[in-house]
């Protein structure tokens, strides 16, 4: 009995996340592009950051949403991603969600924008000196989109 409760908790923080990112990205019954954007993003940042940063990144994330960061995720000793520009970033946001399906969702806001409010999404769990930490290894031009 006690493991349901555990598993009711993850279901619900999981549903609490993603119905605030749905409304944030302006798709608030779109729950499964957006699952699928945010899997794109973090898997984007995921491979461009430091595995270490990685473990600090998902520590307080909603256990599902854990499970989606890490999945189909290999080691490496440096990130294996060195884009420098928001413009290579939004590109392999593009080529991820490709990965998983999705193309052509009009999602009314730029790809940019939607990195920005993903990253930016994280504020919920993390304190405001990791997610600065977490942008400063970000593109510079990221870096200032995301507030």
């Amino acid at each position: 009995m006690g493991s349901n409760l555990h598993f009711e908790k993850f279901a619900k923080d999981a549903h609490e996340y993603l119905n605030y990112l749905a409304k944030e990205l302006g798709h608030p019954d779109e729950k499964e592009r957006v699952l699928t954007i945010w899997r794109a993003v973090m898997h984007t940042v995921r491979d461009r950051i430091h595995m270490g940063e990685s473990f600090q990144l998902i520590a307080p994330l909603p256990m599902i949403f854990k499970g989606i960061y890490v999945e189909d995720w290999k080691f490496s000793e440096k990130p294996p991603k060195t884009f420098s520009s928001l413009e290579e970033m939004k590109n392999e946001v593009k080529k991820v969600q490709r990965q998983y399906g999705e193309e052509d969702f009009p999602w009314n806001k730029s790809t940019e924008e939607i990195i920005a409010i993903t990253i930016h999404s994280l504020k919920r769990f993390m304190h405001e000196s990791q997610l600065l930490h977490l942008k400063d290894q970000m593109p510079k031009d990221l870096k200032d989109l995301v507030k």
